[in-house]
């Protein structure tokens, strides 16, 4: 309980004449005092002392004593020591308090980093022979800690099994898609067998596109297999409705012919010529649908199960017009593969009037391909020849 602003005031400016019991002095000493506060004992037994001259005669008192009296009747004065020894004792226990979560974040970290340890040596350190070996023994001491049953353990080991030879098959593979690869690039084949590898490197891991002082790089497992440069004036993209096919040009040079999927009955593509305006990965697609006889625009975020243009976007702008197009090249539904060559081969069953083309080449164009790049979509060749690939142009 602290004094109040006037006693304070009145503290400050006291004389003889307002005091009867106590003098000044007293009065300076004890005005400002805390009645439970701690003190040393000289003061504590001052403290007591004028508070007792108060008490002797309270008939006596004038009006700021009698104030006084109210306020420390009662008083219960703490030694400054035992504040000081709790002080200390606090700081020893935050001391230790600090130091123990400093052990337990300690042993936490040294846990967390064998296990991750741990994870790593299981996961790269050792073939997949030994891993189901451990995770056999692993299952086997929850089968003693009653926590599977044989039956269970029989199932796992199944799975296990399964999955052995499902990991064994995939590194198998992998490793004979890397040294094909390495072998074509070391022959110059690959533009021969450029459209196979697309797709076979599709979402690999070891696929890397790097972009480099205006170039791009296409690698595999570390290898270079082509580079481009992001001119937009280097490339072309032709798209022929009648056949239903699309190809692309670098340099003067056909590095791919790939299928595709033109605009159906009464929602055609429109033809002419285009510029690639913007690239947009994980799209998410307005899909114009009609309910009740009235139309509206939905919204699909990529990874919806409706979802259908794929993982990129490639927005285009007619030549010429201020106004920029709602159509765009874009890719299908990886789950409904097959709906892309129903959808390709059967005029009735075509897009709303985008360009649709298989994931992995998108992927492929979405990387390489600058915005700015030309692309004319016509309703058939003005010629027909076979054309040869020519290997893609290392920049």
């Amino acid at each position: 309980m602290e004094v109040s602003s006037f006693e304070s005031g009145l503290a400050g400016m006291v004389t003889d004449a307002k005091l009867t019991v106590l003098e000044v002095p007293d009065y300076n000493l004890i005005a400002n005092k805390n009645p439970k506060g701690s003190y040393d004992r000289r003061t504590r037994e001052n403290l007591y002392w004028i508070i007792e001259k108060l008490r002797v005669d309270p008939k006596m008192l004038s009006t700021l004593e009698r104030r006084l009296l109210e306020k420390f009747g009662n008083a219960n004065f703490a030694g400054l020591e035992e504040k000081e020894k709790k002080i200390k004792l606090e700081v020893a226990r935050y001391r230790l308090s600090r130091g123990v979560k400093r052990s337990l974040k300690l042993a936490a970290t040294s846990c967390s980093l064998l296990m991750v340890a741990g994870w790593m040596v299981y996961q790269f350190g050792v073939n997949s022979e030994t891993r189901q070996q451990i995770d056999m023994a692993y299952y086997a001491g929850l089968e003693r800690l009653g926590l599977v049953s044989e039956k269970n353990l029989d199932s796992i080991r199944e799975n296990l099994t399964v999955t052995s030879l499902k990991l064994e098959e995939t590194q198998k593979n992998n490793a004979e898609l890397s040294q094909r690869i390495e072998q074509m690039i070391l022959n110059n084949q690959v533009a021969e067998n450029f459209q196979h590898i697309l797709k076979q490197i599709y979402l690999d891991p070891r696929t890397k596109y790097v972009k480099r002082k205006g170039k791009v790089l296409l690698n595999f497992n570390g290898r270079e297999m082509a580079s481009y440069k992001s001119d937009p004036d280097l490339w072309y993209i032709l798209g022929t409705i009648e056949t239903g096919g699309i190809r692309v040009y670098y340099d003067n040079q056909k590095i791919l012919e790939i299928d595709a999927i033109f605009g159906r009955l009464r929602e055609e593509t429109p033809v002419g010529e285009y510029r690639i305006v913007n690239k947009v990965f994980k799209p998410t697609w307005y899909k114009k649908e009609t309910k009740d006889g009235k139309t509206r625009v939905r919204a699909i975020p990529f990874g919806h199960q409706e979802h259908d243009i794929g993982r990129w976007w490639l927005g285009l702008k007619k030549v010429g017009s201020s106004v920029r197009s709602s159509y765009g090249i874009h890719g299908v539904n990886v789950q409904k593969a097959n709906d892309f060559y129903k959808k390709n081969f059967d005029w009735r069953n075509g897009s709303a009037g985008c360009p649709n083309i298989e994931s992995w080449y998108l992927q492929f164009l979405a990387n390489v391909v600058p915005v700015g790049a030309h692309v004319n979509i016509v309703q058939k060749d003005k010629w027909k020849k076979e054309d040869r690939v020519n290997p893609p142009s290392a920049a």
